[in-house]
């Protein structure tokens, strides 16, 4: 029988219903199921785009490096780009735009690759019952 200071909520979170009494007070752990769902969630989709705008930041450092840290040479750079991207037909428009899309990605993932220890370890940092040893 519940509390009286039980809400609906911990109501459900309670699965131990079972007749068994090798189950008895033995409740599958559904809030902490949840919470730790919730914060490796979390931590994924904060590794997911670190590395997608780090990989977005390559191309300005490079654009700066090339015009040797000077505003004014990465912005002459980043003009010629554009009239000269303007001024060409539309194949190679597209050749240049799959070019960018192939060399994005495969930032991002040499990105993620480099990174993805660090995370795995920090999230077996955050859940040490989950190791064994």
């Amino acid at each position: 029988m519940p509390d009286k200071t039980d809400t609906l909520f911990d109501q459900y979170l309670s699965l131990g219903t079972s007749k068994d009494q090798r189950c008895k007070g033995t409740s599958f752990p559904l809030k902490q199921f949840f919470q730790n769902t919730c914060h490796i969630m979390l931590e994924v989709s904060l590794f997911t785009m670190s590395s997608v705008l780090m990989a977005l930041g390559l191309p300005l450092c490079f654009f700066l490096l090339l015009s040797g840290w000077d505003l004014l040479g990465l912005f002459t750079h980043l003009d010629n780009l554009s009239v000269r991207y303007l001024q060409a037909d539309g194949m190679r428009r597209l050749a240049f735009s799959s070019d960018l899309k192939i060399i994005f990605f495969g930032s991002t993932a040499l990105i993620a690759a480099l990174r993805i220890p660090r995370f795995i370890a920090r999230i077996t940092d955050d859940f040490p019952e989950g190791r064994e040893g």
